[in-house]
């Protein structure tokens, strides 16, 4: 192992610490780089590990500053007290409890009654309808509550998610229809292991608070068995309950929670 001084990287934007003390690990997270248009960082690995203090992160905070690193994130499993305490040392405020609810054994379930709503593949011709929806959608998450952040990059953020996933290797943008009438958008991803990941969703303005959610969540759940998923994972902030209702309603398990935390450059 090296000593915290020998940990320090030679690129500001990625680079480890390991010593007797710390293990972490963290790299530039471009896509948020050029919404927020300064360098943003994520945490990828975290150890701390018995006698580890703020003077173990020195290396890490010390490449920040060179770097003019403006955001730095981290998600840990919502035990890590140790690491928790040491990283609000350094800057970093707690931000937000995730879920992560899971649908298994998907294939002997059966389909679901999605009442008439049908999925399919996004088309070019889709996207501006799904880009606005998508800018309005998503305010209960991290880059909305946090007070620091302008909401409206928030908003970039997802709406440039959106778009990329058009055409993105392995996600899929689909689109939940009632009829010629959009319902519904989703961003999935498929793994190797079975599982099909929701990356993002969201039920359309005009019909929220209709019953079209656990329709829409119905008939994807059913797209997702079509395509050979053996199970679904997503990822949900606890403050957004009514969502959380929903995924309890349609018989997802809820594995214990992570926190993020947020560390911000204000200008």
């Amino acid at each position: 192992m090296t000593s915290a001084a020998e940990a320090a990287p030679s690129h500001p934007l990625h680079g480890r610490i390991d010593t007797a003390a710390l293990r972490l690990e963290w790299a530039e997270a471009p896509w948020d780089t050029a919404v927020f248009g300064h360098p943003v960082v994520q945490v990828s690995r975290i150890e701390a590990r018995t006698g580890a203090s703020a003077a173990d992160l020195a290396p890490f905070v010390a490449a920040c500053e060179v770097g003019g690193v403006g955001l730095a994130s981290c998600r840990l499993p919502h035990d890590r007290l140790r690491e928790s305490m040491l990283l609000e040392e350094v800057g970093f405020r707690f931000i937000e409890m995730v879920f992560q609810p899971e649908f298994g054994d998907l294939q002997s379930a059966g389909p679901r009654d999605a009442q008439g709503l049908v999925v399919e593949r996004a088309r070019p011709e889709d996207l501006e309808e799904i880009v606005e929806v998508a800018g309005g959608a998503f305010r209960n998450e991290r880059f909305h509550v946090d007070p620091r952040l302008p909401s409206r990059l928030g908003d970039l953020r997802y709406q440039n998610w959106v778009r990329s996933s058009l055409e993105h290797p392995s996600q899929r943008l689909h689109a939940v229809r009632e009829g010629a009438e959009l319902v519904a958008f989703f961003v999935t991803e498929q793994f190797a292991d079975g599982t099909c990941y929701w990356h993002l969703n969201a039920v359309v303005p005009q019909r929220q608070g209709r019953g079209y959610g656990l329709r829409a969540w119905r008939a994807m759940m059913n797209q997702a068995r079509l395509e050979g998923a053996t199970r679904v994972r997503t990822s949900i902030v606890a403050r957004n309950h009514r969502v959380l209702n929903l995924y309890a309603r349609l018989g997802f398990s809820f594995p214990a929670p992570s926190m993020t935390f947020h560390r911000v450059r204000l200008a």
